[in-house]
């Protein structure tokens, strides 16, 4: 069973003394994940472990799968997908006899036949926690790339996790106050640019970092290992690239519901609605912003491109497309409230409708072209990527000493502002320790940072509406490929041009048009009305905006009256933040 899925639990301690997480907690927060999982719930507990889990059912739709799931001295909760379970299945049927059809099975039985180096031979995107009753030990795990989440809390006395943070806090051991130098880094830097991947905006509430199993004992010991890295480049040899996301996008099909595309006319989501088309029928999901009156915005640039797609794949695409409104209300802030992070960007509400779209579509699996900027130098050609990382035209190293400044939010306090420096600092270093030219440390520094951000948010977005987002040029091998071979594969200097080897891969199976479309950005709704319609709610809003001590200590708002005169991305940061701090005050 493939299901995208809602995961928590706790471990509590030998002898802990005090408060303690309860298996009424475990089950409290694993109600607050329904949305993630609405076809199914399951909780166990056996002797301080508690575990819970929702469901998504997307392959194998009976309940021969139900979780958590045990297996001799083995349970697990597990969210995600192994894309390759019916092989390791096939390596493990000599040694177990199987009682479902599901992947959660194979992987209890893989950890079973070979311990923690069983994730060396998972493909897939996931995150699960795996008790092991013999050793008494809890064992929790993310995917290479982080694509599922997994959070915790630890404590002298227990272990809390959750896929979401918001699950996390209706555990009362969980504390409530807000991460400042966390929340002031992601201000001054943009949360694009994290380079702790352990860190959230809520203090003393952890995020397991990709690519890393967590072991704790039920004594309390605690060790963490990383078991994968993108790989240093080598040659140009070996297997091509069109092989590999082919194969990247049939696996990704797999399912018992029917899966979707998004399809934006770029040159990524056309790669993969094409490569998609040639397994069968594809429906293509095209969205697009009304105009500054709210009516239809006629053929724009995407629905262009991916109109001329469609024709070029003839018949078996069947291509809806919606028009979302620029207009932004309370409700759609808080429906895009995660807890984990600071929401620095309007288009999440938007990004929040597509996922919205697909629902009302009757859908349940949609593939997302995410990912192929960052590993393949697809901001190669934008300006603000040349100003403040590197001009592959003219290369120039200082170039990269802008880049945490230039993603600043506006309108912040004198306070924050004193932590500038130190910001800037801790993105710099961390860039300097990467190896590879500097346009390559660029791109791994994306990889750890920006990517990161946005399969967070994607995710989460998607889960709200109950949909499982599914990312072809995430598959491992994919990535693998574009960081194993010199990163110049990727780029043309003298047009300043990047993801060549993509482009290079796709000529004949997309229309010429299509390949060579500029490089464009996630849009934005129509900024007129948006920021009419985030002024509006900001006024009346304004004495609550200036009450909250966070608000305050965190931006320098205008004098009462005036609230209206911030630009869009301050108007929503203070109105993003304040609902945030809300949340966190009455969680």
């Amino acid at each position: 069973m493939f299901s995208g899925c809602g995961i928590a639990g706790a471990l509590v301690f030998d002898d802990a003394g005090g408060p303690v997480p309860t298996a009424a907690d475990v089950a409290r927060m694993t109600d607050a994940l329904a949305h993630r999982g609405p076809d199914g719930e399951g909780l166990w507990s056996d002797r301080g472990v508690h575990f819970g889990h929702r469901r998504l059912s997307i392959v194998g739709l009976g309940d021969t799968g139900a979780q958590p799931m045990t297996r001799d001295h083995l349970t697990i909760v597990y969210n995600g997908e192994l894309y390759n379970f019916r092989e390791l299945r096939e390596q493990l049927r000599g040694d177990f006899v199987f009682e479902s059809g599901t992947d959660t099975e194979v992987l209890l039985r893989a950890w079973q036949k070979w311990g923690p180096a069983a994730v060396d031979r998972l493909r897939g995107m996931f995150a699960f926690a795996l008790w092991d009753g013999r050793e008494r030990t809890l064992s929790l795990v993310r995917d290479r790339l982080g694509v599922k989440p997994l959070y915790f809390h630890r404590s002298d006395s227990a272990i809390v996790f959750a896929s979401e943070v918001d699950a996390l806090l209706r555990c009362p051991t969980v504390p409530r106050a807000p991460d400042l130098d966390a929340i002031r880094h992601r201000l001054l830097c943009s949360s694009t640019l994290e380079v702790d991947p352990w860190r959230t905006v809520v203090s003393g509430v952890r995020a397991l970092p990709p690519a890393t199993r967590l072991t704790v004992r039920s004594d309390g010991r605690t060790s963490s290992t990383t078991y994968w890295r993108l790989p240093e480049a080598g040659d140009d040899s070996g297997t091509e690239l069109l092989p590999l996301l082919s194969d990247s996008v049939r696996t990704m099909l797999m399912a018992d519901v029917p899966v979707s595309a998004f399809l934006s006319g770029g040159l990524d989501s056309s790669a993969i609605t094409a490569l998609a088309r040639q397994s069968g029928d594809v429906t293509a999901v095209t969205v697009a912003y009304a105009d500054e009156h709210g009516a239809d915005p006629g053929v724009n640039d995407d629905l262009r491109f991916s109109q001329a797609l469609v024709e070029h794949l003839g018949a078996g695409v069947d291509h809806h497309t919606f028009v979302q409104p620029n207009a932004v209300t309370l409700a759609d802030v808080d429906a895009v409230c995660d807890m984990a992070a600071l929401n620095d960007d309007v288009r999440h509400v938007n990004i929040l409708a597509n996922y919205r779209s697909v629902r009302d579509l009757g859908l349940t699996v949609v593939l997302n072209g995410q990912g192929a900027d960052e590993t393949m130098g697809g901001y190669v050609g934008r300006p603000n990527f040349i100003a403040n990382i590197m001009d592959i035209g003219a290369p120039d190293d200082t170039r990269v000493n802008r880049l945490p400044s230039s993603r600043s939010a506006g309108g912040l306090s004198a306070e924050v502002l004193r932590y500038r420096g130190g910001a800037d600092r801790d993105v710099l270093d961390f860039l300097k320790s990467l190896p590879g030219t500097g346009v390559e440390r660029a791109h791994r520094l994306l990889v750890h940072t920006q990517l990161a951000r946005v399969v967070q948010f994607e995710d989460f977005l998607a889960m709200r509406m109950s949909i499982e987002a599914r990312f072809p040029f995430l598959d491992h091998p994919v990535v693998e490929w574009c960081f194993a071979r010199p990163f110049e594969r990727h780029l043309r200097a003298d047009t300043r041009q990047g993801k060549v080897a993509l482009r290079e891969a796709m000529r004949g199976l997309l229309p010429d048009t299509v390949l060579d479309r500029p490089k464009a950005v996630f849009p934005y709704p129509e900024l007129g009305a948006l920021h009419r319609s985030l002024g509006e709610l900001a006024a009346d809003h304004e004495p609550e905006l200036h009450a909250d001590p966070l608000v305050a200590s965190l931006f320098a708002l205008p004098d009462k009256g005036e609230i209206k005169s911030l630009p869009v991305d301050s108007l929503w940061l203070v109105l993003a933040t304040w609902r945030w701090h809300s949340r966190l005050q009455h969680a």
